[in-house]
């Protein structure tokens, strides 16, 4: 964030990332870089729901004076009666204000190209795959109308949508849009650094557990309240039958999929700990050709992630395994759910459901997301010897050996952790170095080095008393959780 707001300050001030939009910096400044073009723009956003996209580009379309315009699901007629009641009002238009819509679309997109009168102008359409189902023709008539009358014009127009598989088939070369693109705007979902701007007050630990109980979408952390801990934010929200995520996570995937009862199974199977294709298609008691093409969409809407050893090559390995994209949802499935399904959700106090069912599984629970934070915090990090050119985990064909981080460096280097919620131990350290020999045989030739840096990570900042000693040496380096949560990394 730093590294950003020294970039909001050289904005002109009408410009400025508004206070109220936490990071998304590289969004803020392509809208602007778009917005001061002399060139039409045509940008396309996308990004799961609940990722701030509409809260950015809303703010945005306010700051130049552009018009904002959030699809729904319904008819073509209803939706082009709003967006011309919209445009009415953006520039004084009586008639068009009070009700009385455009014939058609094309009628809606010259008129706007004829109030600009050459200056530049912002139309944003947000969820715009609800609108393109409604009105199948509008791609087309988007792309006649850019080639021939906003192609020299100072045009700006952002399409944006949560249906991110959708968003990307506009791209397809068999679309009408295909090639119009000047520019994209991801989304992505905030790391658990990010944390600390919506509850300043946690410590280390309780942010770590916010982010893995709750998740990195905006839309999700904004449900927390600063001035309530850990506990009371977690039962208000999740413990609660009327809590504001209670139930989200059971009908994320309905907007988007008529039938999403196996992609649901395929979620809740990842959750309870079924990492590989062979154990996700035994859970769901389902041939796995059955299970591709839902997996691929899991896969494209950012909701599942497939992953191979660093070693290998992700398009021929053998060693594949999955993994959830999203804490919460994985919280969801493993807490959750089975509260739903018996009936105790309703039942108990969500104070006792609190220290009777989440809090005695928390601890294994954070392990793998823990994890997760460490090797994001290795990307960014300046506190290491090396920054990473190839980063991520190894294990086995069997899965018994692993390495938590595995990071490569552009000139040969090497460096493995191993990451704990709780002490890293010395026989831990010992499994590491162990683990470690057997990787740098499938490393590149170049990186096949006995110069391995290690690394030992504890939320908590214990170490046994063997690596607490090779940490004060420097034979082994040490992080913490509150080291992990640091914006910058050094």
């Amino acid at each position: 964030m730093t590294q950003s707001n020294q970039a909001s300050d050289r904005l002109p001030v009408a410009l400025a990332k508004p206070a109220d939009i936490v990071d998304r910096d590289l969004v803020w400044q392509t809208l602007v870089d778009g917005w001061n073009s002399s060139e039409p723009e045509l940008l396309l956003g996308l990004g799961r729901r609940r990722a701030g996209k509409s809260w950015v580009l809303a703010r945005f379309a306010r700051s130049v004076g552009g018009i904002y315009y959030q699809a729904t699901k319904r008819t073509e007629a209803d939706q082009l009666a709003v967006l011309s009641r919209i445009v009415g009002e953006h520039y004084d238009d009586r008639v068009l204000s009070q009700g009385v819509a455009f014939p058609d679309w094309e009628a809606l997109f010259a008129y706007l190209g004829e109030r600009a009168d050459g200056a530049a102008f912002l139309l944003v359409i947000d969820e715009f795959p609800y609108l393109a189902e409604a009105a199948p023709a509008l791609p087309s008539i988007l792309q006649d109308t850019w080639d021939h009358r906003w192609s020299a014009m100072k045009a700006k127009i952002v399409l944006n949508g949560s249906h991110i598989t959708a968003m990307k088939r506009l791209e397809g070369a068999d679309q009408p849009l295909y090639g119009r693109r000047t520019g994209r705007l991801t989304f992505p979902p905030f790391g658990a650094e990010d944390v600390r701007a919506f509850v300043p007050g946690y410590s280390a630990r309780d942010v770590l557990v916010a982010y893995g109980i709750v998740g990195g979408l905006p839309g999700h952390l904004g449900l927390l309240r600063a001035g309530q801990d850990l506990e009371t934010n977690v039962t208000r929200l999740l413990l609660n039958p009327d809590g504001r995520l209670v139930d989200e996570a059971e009908h994320m995937l309905d907007a988007f999929l008529g039938d999403a009862d196996i992609h649901y199974s395929v979620l809740q199977a990842i959750a309870h700990g079924e990492r590989t294709w062979s154990k996700i298609t035994r859970r769901l008691g389902k041939p796995g050709g059955s299970l591709s093409r839902p997996m691929r969409w899991l896969e494209d809407m950012h909701l599942v992630r497939r992953l191979v050893p660093v070693t290998d090559n992700p398009k021929t390995s053998k060693r594949t395994l999955y993994h959830l994209s999203d804490p919460y949802v994985g919280f969801w499935h493993r807490f959750i759910a089975p509260l739903q399904a018996t009936g105790e959700l309703s039942l108990a106090s969500p104070a006792a459901l609190w220290r009777g069912r989440i809090e005695p599984g928390l601890d294994n629970y954070m392990g793998p997301v823990f994890e997760e934070v460490c090797r994001s915090w290795v990307a960014r990090s300046e506190m290491l010897p090396f920054r990473p050119s190839r980063l991520g985990a190894w294990w086995d064909a069997t899965t018994e050996n692993e390495i938590d981080v595995v990071a490569l460096g552009p000139t040969n280097e090497v460096l493995v952790g191993e990451c704990k919620w709780g002490p890293v131990s010395d026989r831990d350290l010992a499994r590491l170095r162990s683990s470690a020999a057997m990787l740098i045989p499938e490393l590149p030739s170049s990186h096949q080095t006995s110069s391995i840096t290690y690394a030992c990570f504890s939320a908590r900042g214990e170490w046994g008393g063997g690596v607490a000693k090779e940490i004060k040496a420097g034979s082994v380096l040490g992080f913490t959780g509150e080291d992990v949560l640091s914006i910058r990394a050094g």
